[in-house]
């Protein structure tokens, strides 16, 4: 059984749902911006325009947002599809996954343990999967009262306070004040990081197979 493969097709999918689901709203932005159908400034209002509110900003925040949301649920495949690799690989193998700490610890251990296996000489760093396995975490767990946003946790900022799944806005913010709780925004740029990570280290992975 080629789990790799497996592996590929899965980031392709993801990759490719991603894309459909997100068109819409990558087009409702992209008609604001060249002021399009059904999108076209309207005459001008002294009431309205003087308050310096461009037209259809409603608009076009919901669609930032609906693009933030169709990004955390590929994310969250990305992130399922590692764990379904790993889990995989250990029971191929007939690895017992023990020890401590995180999930991604323990497989590592119990690799190295079983065949030798060091995922130190992987060229994605585990601190960079672990990234990507607290940002998820977030998306579960760290959402707010109002709205639908989901911020850092306090694991998350201490370790990546301007990491790679921080709003690039707030990134600036956090060179002013150090306690800010990064907002989680999941772009086109930094999924495709993240899938790069997962499907480097996983290639690298199975080319420790030990038969």
């Amino acid at each position: 059984m080629d789990i790799l493969a497996g592996l590929r097709d899965k980031l392709r999918f993801i990759e490719r749902h991603y894309a459909a689901a997100s068109f819409p709203f990558r087009e409702i932005r992209r008609k604001i911006n060249d002021c399009e159908e059904p999108f076209e400034p309207p005459p001008f209002d002294p009431d309205r325009d003087d308050l310096g509110e461009p037209p259809f900003l409603e608009e076009y925040r919901e669609a930032t947002e609906s693009l933030n949301i169709e990004g955390q649920a590929a994310l969250r495949l990305v992130h399922s599809s590692l764990q379904e690799y790993l889990k995989s690989f250990a029971a191929m193998y007939g690895i017992p996954v023990t020890g401590k700490g995180s999930w991604l610890e323990r497989y590592k251990e119990s690799f190295h343990g079983a065949y030798d296996i060091d995922l130190d000489k992987a060229p994605v760093p585990l601190g960079e999967l672990e990234e990507l396995v607290l940002a998820r975490n977030d998306l579960e767990h760290g959402g707010e009262a109002f709205g639908m946003t989901k911020r850092q946790s306090k694991e998350h900022q201490l370790r990546f306070p301007a990491g790679l799944f921080v709003d690039e806005m707030e990134k600036q913010l956090f060179t002013q004040s150090h306690s800010w709780p990064g907002q989680i925004q999941v772009s086109d740029d930094n999924l495709k990081e993240a899938i790069r990570r997962v499907e480097t280290f996983c290639e690298f992975l199975d080319s420790q197979r030990p038969y």
